[in-house]
């Protein structure tokens, strides 16, 4: 993604060098101190780049600062800020009141110092790179440390692994050992000369208090207040006349659109990802026609789904699945019509409590409960650390989950589109989390803030979720298992005629979803390109995990071994296709 770039190092690069040239997005400012220092800063169509300079100190804000404490900020004013609250020691305290995403580099130019700060639940991407306890680089995208010529790859196994087996890093992992993503609510200071650096943590999850005093009608009244908020300063900062949201059957992106209608005086537009039919493709036109706004079904199916998505490994640095990249395709479309989009980012999550295990999981310890998600791999999700303490277990699924994995997504298409993501609100995010969790679970709460400000978008239609429009009276929060799915698997499973009968379901059933991995993995054509990449004897993955393991997946996969899910020959490929392009 687009963003920050720095080198602290005696050879100065021009800006044509792969390691600059190859970041995403276009040059908003470059400069160096020279035989010490140079920086970097890529933006998206000029969008949420902030910038101050005095004789002092340059300060270089990447991303959105939406409010301080509570109240509305001007963001071309932040960066100045920034800057006096560093000279005067405030720099942990102004951090922990900016609400927003964004990271920030500080050049202090008398000391000879750079400081960088992540926002307070890790949004905005920011890499650092350091060999033998020795800061060398930082960068929003890997590949710019990767391609210095100084830089000496080291793969990280145990990251490798993580990605293969649970589809997505987990805490400050990247595929290399010596490039580590920058913690959350993090500042870093880095010494040129000594090229020593340390990181205090300026926020935690157990600065946000428990209130028990406020009952569900209150706090049902005071969330839509807080998402309104929200939604409204997100859409303040749009600086041209059209405003884009993805819209799917669910209802995160469904209440952005209705907000978005209250507030935004320009146009809106949607696209919504699938095959004809499907219901995503129902549920979006009907919510479209609604709001009054033009709705673009952008065709996913057999034949084009994997089309852009090298690239977008590229993009993404191998850290997303290719096989989560659905919006890509239409990056460009609609960046034609604007470069801000509304994103439904973690609704589901934070208001909707969908990461909440169920009640009979609270008896096992939060080791156990984290494990049945991430096995073998639970030490690299860092649950212990003090910035995850709360009174349940989602802070270590909103970073390790909904950062680490969904929000590459958003990355991915940042080079072209400048999201907001209004569901992770600091002020909004603090109080729905000070709540009992009882309030949350099953989208109580959710639903009931939907159908009480927004009833014309949820009362008659259906969720895609479940099938039916939400109720207060309903719990359901997942669909009701397909009688003639079930019994089909049944007789098939394992069957040569099992691959045969997949596709005839699909036919003959009503499309639920709008992609079909599992099916279109298995097509003919992309068989043959699977097995020539991963299965060659100079495939990078064959290199690091062994001809034995990468030849029995394959084979696995395509005998129908329901252990080997698509995911995993997604993500084998993903780091295939990005250490080839990386050599």
């Amino acid at each position: 993604m687009p963003g920050i770039v720095g080198f602290i190092s005696k050879n100065i690069l021009p800006d044509t060098h792969p390691c600059l040239s190859e970041v995403a997005g276009k040059v908003a400012s470059s400069w160096c101190l020279e035989g010490q220092y140079q920086q970097l800063i890529k933006t998206t169509a000029g969008i949420a780049h902030h910038h101050f300079n005095n004789q002092n100190l340059s300060v270089d804000i990447w991303g959105d600062v939406y409010s301080i404490n509570g109240t509305d900020c001007q963001q071309d004013e932040v960066a100045e800020l920034v800057a006096n609250q560093y000279l005067i020691g405030n720099l942990s305290e102004l951090c922990s009141q900016l609400n927003g995403y964004f990271t920030f580099v500080i050049f202090d130019k008398q000391a000879q110092k750079v400081t960088l700060a992540t926002d307070r639940f890790g949004i905005k991407p920011l890499y650092l790179w350091a060999d033998n306890l020795e800061a060398k680089g930082f960068a929003s995208e890997p590949k710019a440390l990767a391609l210095n010529p100084d830089y000496v790859q080291h793969i990280d196994l145990a990251a490798l692994k993580t990605f293969v087996d649970v589809g997505h890093m987990l805490g400050e992992q990247t595929l290399f050992s010596n490039i580590k993503r920058l913690a959350p609510a993090s500042i870093t200071s880095i010494d040129i000369t000594s090229l020593e650096y340390d990181t205090v943590r300026y926020w935690s999850w157990a600065d946000i208090k428990t209130n028990n005093a406020m009952t569900f009608d209150e706090a049902t009244a005071h969330a839509y207040t807080l998402f309104d908020s929200a939604v409204e300063r997100c859409i303040k900062t749009v600086k041209q006349p059209t405003l884009a949201i993805t819209l799917s059957g669910g209802l995160d992106s469904r209440v952005l659109l209705a907000a978005a209608k209250q507030h935004f005086k320009g146009t809106i537009k949607t696209y919504t990802f699938g095959e004809a039919g499907c219901d995503d493709a129902v549920l979006a036109e009907q919510v479209a026609q609604l709001a009054g706004v033009s709705n673009q079904l952008v065709s996913i199916d057999e034949h084009n789904w994997f089309d852009g998505r090298e690239h977008g490994v590229w993009l993404t640095d191998g850290l997303k699945n290719m096989l989560h990249m659905h919006a890509l395709s239409s990056v460009s479309n609609i960046a034609a019509d604007s470069n801000y989009l509304l994103n439904g980012y973690l609704g589901d999550v934070t208001f909707g409590g969908s990461y909440l295990f169920a009640q009979d999981k609270l008896s096992l310890s939060q080791s156990q409960r984290i494990a049945e998600r991430y096995f073998e791999h639970l030490p690299n999700a860092n649950i212990t650390d003090a910035y995850f303490e709360h009174t349940n277990d989602d802070p270590i699924l909103i970073y390790n989950r909904g950062v680490r994995f969904i929000g590459a997504g958003s990355d991915l298409l940042s080079h072209e589109l400048h999201n907001f993501k209004p569901f992770m609100d600091n002020d909004l995010v603090a109080f729905l989390y000070s709540l009992p969790d009882e309030y949350r679970r099953n989208g109580k709460l959710y639903h009931a803030m939907l159908l009480r400000y927004y009833p014309d978008y949820f009362k008659t239609i259906a969720w895609q979720q479940t099938g039916k429009p939400i109720s207060l009276q309903s719990t359901d929060v997942e669909p009701v298992n397909n009688p003639l799915k079930q019994r089909l698997v049944g007789l098939i499973k394992g069957s040569v005629f099992e691959r045969f009968a997949r596709k005839l379901y699909r036919r003959i059933t009503p499309k639920r979803h709008y992609v079909a991995y599992d099916t279109w993995l298995r097509e003919a054509n992309f068989k043959r390109y699977i097995k020539n990449t991963l299965c060659d004897s100079n495939s990078e993955v064959k290199k690091l995990l062994g001809d034995e393991y990468i030849d029995n997946v394959v084979t696995r996969f395509f005998a129908m071994d329901d252990a080997i899910k698509p995911e995993k020959i997604g993500s084998l490929l993903t780091v295939e296709l990005y250490l080839k392009r990386l050599q």
